[in-house]
């Protein structure tokens, strides 16, 4: 396996931080707004179990739900009121309140306030926004691009406007410079495409998820031998723009694995850390790794990446029951430099969705027995 101890030597992303202290403040969240139960343009349908899956983006004050299994997106304001709805009439949904429009109304330029435009979707999933609330949803493997007026734009494929369709795609993430980031995976890979604002293809990162590469630490202190490997397990990816390039970040886990040489059968595996590896985007170079640890005897397995930003990464590890958990702000060296305990107010609220909004906080959406809630909760030293 790859050796990690070399690019350690090598140049190192650089990155001014904010001179503070890490804390271990209780930060209880705040309820945002509600969501009522349905197909209109005020609630989301919640009927179709695990199928029914909901994403969430938070840009410069404006959140866009995607209700998976109805195939509908609501744009909504803070106080929570939508403001705009694209929804596909063949699965249910219609607006109560929002004017539907058409294409010609959207062509004549004229203020047309808080609307509903149907589209016909396939399947959409995953979605994002940009900070010009250019809207982003993967469908049918190509990349529906609708703008802040909701006039659809030409697809994106792998190459572009007008490109080839992409490989299974699993997420979609609008970096802090309007670029976009598109990943997918493959049978053997996982691959990280990137595009400007205007759609233009830049570059692909390939990750082969086979050869993951291992902290020389690590083999130092599990030397692999017979009987005896270390396994990288990759968890989540999370695409980010520091220091004037986009960079990749990577959520490794590695296990030992004991077994007998001579069947090839697994007597054991035992965890032995979770790490973060930073990657350049454009060249492939490994820039810096280190391992999520809050205490000396913390193994950073069960912390689950949820950001990364220019100038720290942000992970949580989740209670046993309920919305709660412990949030961790490491700075690029593996300092712990914030830390909180955040529980919503709500004990019976179970998890639908999360993001983390680019103001700062972490956005977390529960569903009660009569109510959808959005809580939020102001992360440590964003």
């Amino acid at each position: 396996m790859k050796r990690i101890s070399r690019f350690l030597r090598a140049s190192v992303l650089i990155v001014l931080f904010a001179s503070c202290s890490a804390s271990t403040d209780e930060m209880k969240t705040k309820v945002f707004f509600d969501l009522g139960y349905g197909k209109s343009d005020s609630s989301l349908d919640m009927s179709g179990g695990e199928k029914n899956t909901v994403g969430i983006s938070l840009k410069r004050g404006i959140f866009h739900l995607l209700s998976r299994g109805e195939a509908k997106i609501l744009r909504i304001s803070s106080y929570g009121q939508t403001l705009a709805m694209w929804y596909d009439p063949e699965k249910g949904s219609a607006p109560l309140v929002l004017k539907d429009v058409q294409i010609n109304d959207l062509s004549a330029g004229k203020e047309l306030g808080r609307i509903a435009m149907q589209v016909a979707f396939n399947d959409p999933w995953p979605m994002t926004a940009d900070s010009r609330q250019l809207l982003y949803v993967a469908d049918n493997r190509f990349i529906r691009r609708f703008d802040s007026n909701g006039r659809e734009l030409p697809s994106l494929g792998q190459e572009g406007i007008g490109g080839n369709m992409f490989p299974v795609i699993t997420e979609l993430d609008a970096l802090e410079n309007d670029d976009l980031a598109v990943l997918c995976a493959s049978e053997s890979e996982t691959l990280v495409y990137f595009y400007d604002r205007n759609g233009v293809f830049l570059h692909v990162l390939k990750l082969n998820d086979q050869t993951m590469p291992v902290p020389s630490s690590i083999l130092e202190k599990n030397p692999e031998g017979r009987g005896i490997r270390i396994i990288a397990s990759l968890e989540s990816i999370s695409p980010t723009y520091s220091n004037g390039r986009p960079v990749v970040v990577l959520k490794i886990n590695y296990y030992m694995e004991k077994y007998d040489p001579d069947s090839g059968v697994t007597l054991s595996i035992d965890p032995v850390g979770g790490w973060i590896v930073e990657i350049d985007a454009g060249t492939g170079t490994i820039l810096d790794s280190f391992p999520l640890q809050s205490s000396v005897s913390d193994l950073g397995v069960d912390q689950q990446l949820i950001a990364a930003r220019s100038s720290s990464i942000l992970s949580i590890r989740w209670d046993a029951v309920g919305i709660g958990g412990e949030v961790f702000r490491y700075n690029q060296k593996g300092k712990v430099i914030g830390k909180l305990n955040f529980s919503v107010p709500d004990p019976g609220a179970t998890l639908v969705a999360m993001t983390v909004g680019d103001d700062g906080y972490l956005y977390l959406l529960g569903q009660l027995p009569s109510t959808l809630r959005m809580y939020a909760c102001k992360l440590p030293h964003m």
